[in-house]
């Protein structure tokens, strides 16, 4: 991006155009949340469902990305805004579009706007075992999820001047209001694999059971099945929100590099305070970032993208994981343990 243009022309020119993962939100200074929020919240038409101004959605958009903690390595602002991203990308997809109304649409692109929302840094493990206010506060039960989606509402609802939600009539705002929630809760990774294999058994099987010509008498998947429409919108907020390992493999290590030194500040942290280390492995002196990233693609990313590429036909993004799967492995083999060969810095 050249610096003579401002992150709102870029972002304003680039997202409506954009049909993949691989643009850099990581090279936006100011406000990508801010920006991008604005140019996608328009392309879905949410101020015109809302009945609300852009004055109020910027206004919005603001109080939300202060209240990210820009001094996270990986959990700020940035990510918010990714997830994002890729949560407008998803539902652009054929199948999905297809399965949501409007209003699940608007609830997703929230959801994904304020699924981290003031999150400090340190996982779940971590504040229930420091006794954290958080902690106490949701009986140390989804302690962040529940965290940010309380706290987004409060922070909408307090001032009249960034409630988006101001003119919208009861019923719509209850039913807005749980569809967030639902999704947010949804990126707490205790129930990973619960969320997997419902949406695998509810609308994967049935759906290759209607493509081989079955006698499945299945109804047609999303349509007027809200059971269904909410496993759709957990799996692409789950999607969204751990995409890394399928973006180009320049995001995919960035982010790598990010997210590991967060998990080696929280490691430090427990160290300092006695407290029981949650991920021994993220350890900055013995770490071995690329066997993370393996372990954590086998273990939580491929079954989950195979199911979601199943429904949503992502074939680029498929290649993508390949690609960066090969390359941790590659530098695994090697007794490689940093983001890149000492050669490729």
């Amino acid at each position: 991006m050249s610096p003579l243009v401002s992150p709102s022309y870029w972002i304003m020119r680039k997202v409506g155009s954009s049909t993949s993962l691989s643009w850099k939100l990581l090279h936006i200074k100011g406000m990508p949340l801010v920006y991008l929020g604005l140019k996608v919240f328009s392309r879905f038409g949410v101020c015109e469902f809302l009945h609300c101004s852009e004055t109020t959605l910027r206004a919005w958009l603001q109080v939300i990305e202060a209240n990210y903690h820009s001094s996270n390595a990986y959990h700020n602002s940035t990510h918010a805004a990714d997830v994002l991203h890729a949560t407008a990308f998803f539902l652009g997809k054929e199948r999905v579009k297809g399965s949501l109304d409007q209003l699940d649409e608007v609830a997703a692109l929230i959801a994904a706007t304020v699924h981290d929302v003031d999150h400090p840094g340190r996982t779940n493990s971590f504040l229930c075992n420091a006794g954290s206010e958080l902690a106490v506060l949701y009986n140390d039960t989804a302690v962040l999820e529940s965290h940010h989606t309380a706290l987004a509402f409060q922070l909408t609802v307090k001032d009249n001047k960034c409630n988006i939600f101001k003119n919208i009539d009861r019923n719509h705002y209850r039913t807005l209001r749980q569809a967030i929630i639902d999704m947010v809760l949804a990126t707490e990774m205790t129930k990973h694999f619960e969320h997997v294999n419902k949406f695998v058994n509810s609308i994967n099987k049935p759906m290759a059971a209607e493509t081989e010509g079955s006698d499945c008498e299945c109804n047609p998947i999303g349509k007027n099945l809200p059971e269904n429409q909410m496993l759709i919108k957990r799996m692409m907020i789950k999607c969204a929100d751990v995409a890394n390992p399928c973006r180009p493999l320049d995001l995919c290590i960035e982010w790598a590099g990010r997210i590991s030194e967060e998990y080696f500040a929280q490691t430090d942290e427990e160290k300092r305070q006695g407290l029981p280390v949650v991920m021994p492995v993220f350890d900055r002196n013995t770490c071995s970032i690329p066997k993370s990233q393996i372990s954590f693609i086998d273990y939580f990313i491929t079954d989950m993208f195979d199911a979601w590429d199943a429904f949503a036909h992502l074939p680029a993004l498929m290649q993508h994981l390949a690609n960066n799967y090969k390359h941790w492995k590659t530098l695994d083999d090697l007794k490689c343990k940093s983001l890149r060969l000492p050669s490729d810095n």
